[in-house]
C-alpha cells in the first residue's frame, strides 16, 4: 500500500517545516496520520471501515518516522511520544441500530505487540466534535502499558458532521455505541472481558458516566455486566441528576474518575463536578474521584491554538461561548493519571 500524505507549513513558511513551533509540528502531523487512517489521503487499494484491514507496518512506520523527524532538533529530553509501542492497528466496523435501521459504526483498535495473553482494553468515545489528535495521544499511551484500545468514531457512520447539531436528541440514545464496542472486543480471543474500561471526552465523557448507572449498564450490556472502570474529561458534572435521562446514582461497582479544569466555563467546571459528587449517596460516592486541574479550561488537551465557540447546551442549556486553551501541563498530567487509574483498575485479578 503507497500512501501519500503533505504536512502542511506554518503559514507563510512554506517548505519551511523545521522552523514552524512544535505545537503546531504535532498537530500537523498527527492530522496527516489520522487522515491516513481514515483514509483521507491518497491511497492505492480501497479501504473502508468495515473492513478489518491490518495497518500493521505501513502506520507504525509512518508514525515512528514522522514523530522523529518532528521532535524538536534542539532538545535531548526525551519526548512522550518516543514511548509508542509496536501495534498492530486495525479498522475495524461493528453495527448498531440508529433511527430504525441498522448502521455500521467504524473504530480504530490498537493492539500491543508485545502484551501476553488476554489484555485488558480501554474503548474511548471521543466529545461532540469527533475524533480529534487527543485520541492518538492517549491511545498510545494505554497502548504504552500494555492496553489495547478502541477508538470510536460515532459520526462517520452515521454521515453527522460532528458539532452540536449531530448529538443524539437525548443523552443516552447513543449508549448501544458503547455495547457494540463492548461486543466487538468480548469476541477476540486476545481480550480479558473481564477487564474493559471505558473512558470519554466531554459527550464522550457524558456516556462514559452514564455507562457507570446500573440501569443502563444493564440495559444495555445485559444484566450483570458493566465495565471495570471509566475515566470521563470534562464530562459537563451540572447535567447529572438535573436534566432528563442524566440519572447519575446506583452505580456499578467500579472506580470512576473525573478529570476537569477550574476554568471550564462550560457549566462551571470543578466546582460542579465538586457539587454532584457531594450529592451523591455515601455508597456511589465512593466510587467516584474527581481531579481538578488548575486554571484548565474545557477541552484543555486540545492541540490546536486557542479558540472559542458557541454551544447551545452550555450555561445550564441556555447556550453560550465556550473557550478552550490548549494547556500541554495539564493534559500531559490528565494522561499520566489516565494510565495510572487504568493500570491499577484494570489490572488482573
Amino acid at each position: 500500500m503507497m500512501v501519500d500524505c503533505i504536512i502542511p507549513s506554518q503559514a507563510g513558511l512554506p517548505g519551511e517545516f523545521f522552523n514552524s513551533i512544535v505545537e503546531f509540528r504535532i498537530s500537523a502531523f498527527l492530522r496527516c496520520l489520522f487522515d491516513v487512517v481514515r483514509s483521507k489521503c491518497a491511497l492505492t487499494g480501497a479501504m473502508t471501515w468495515a473492513a478489518e484491514a491490518e495497518m500493521k507496518g505501513q502506520v507504525l512506520a509512518i508514525g515512528l518516522l514522522g514523530l522523529a523527524l518532528l521532535a524538536p532538533r534542539t532538545s535531548s529530553a526525551q519526548q512522550p511520544w518516543e514511548n509508542i509501542p509496536r501495534l498492530n492497528i486495525y479498522q475495524v466496523a461493528y453495527p448498531v441500530e440508529w433511527n430504525g435501521k441498522t448502521i455500521m459504526l467504524g473504530a480504530r483498535l490498537q493492539v500491543p505487540t508485545d502484551a501476553h495473553g488476554k489484555m485488558p482494553a480501554v474503548i474511548m468515545m471521543h466529545g461532540t466534535g469527533g475524533i480529534r489528535y487527543s485520541g492518538v495521544y492517549y491511545a498510545a499511551a494505554l497502548n504504552g502499558a500494555g492496553i489495547t484500545t478502541l477508538e470510536v468514531d460515532q459520526w462517520g457512520g452515521r454521515g453527522l458532521p460532528g458539532g452540536a447539531s449531530s448529538r443524539p436528541a437525548h443523552l443516552g440514545d447513543n449508549l448501544g455505541d458503547i455495547a457494540g464496542a463492548y461486543r466487538l472486543l468480548r469476541a477476540r480471543p486476545d481480550i480479558d472481558t473481564s477487564r474493559i474500561g471505558l473512558f470519554g471526552e466531554s459527550m464522550g465523557g457524558i456516556e462514559s458516566l452514564l455507562m457507570m448507572t446500573q440501569h443502563n449498564s444493564d440495559a444495555v450490556l445485559g444484566p450483570g455486566v458493566h465495565m471495570r472502570a471509566a475515566v470521563a474529561l470534562y464530562p459537563i458534572c451540572w447535567l447529572y441528576n438535573h436534566v432528563q435521562g442524566a440519572d447519575f446514582r446506583d452505580l456499578v461497582d467500579a472506580p470512576i474518575r473525573i478529570m476537569v479544569g477550574s476554568a471550564d466555563d462550560y457549566d462551571g467546571g470543578g466546582d460542579a463536578c465538586r457539587t454532584m459528587i457531594g450529592e451523591l449517596s455515601l455508597q456511589d460516592g465512593a466510587h467516584v474521584s474527581l481531579r481538578v486541574f488548575p486554571g484548565a479550561t474545557h477541552i484543555f488537551d486540545s492541540f490546536t491554538a486557542p479558540y472559542q465557540f458557541n454551544d447551545p447546551g452550555a450555561n445550564r442549556r441556555h447556550g453560550g461561548v465556550i473557550h478552550v486553551r490548549p494547556d500541554p501541563e495539564a493534559r500531559q498530567q490528565a494522561r499520566d493519571d489516565m494510565v495510572s487509574f487504568f493500570r491499577a483498575a484494570l489490572e488482573a485479578k
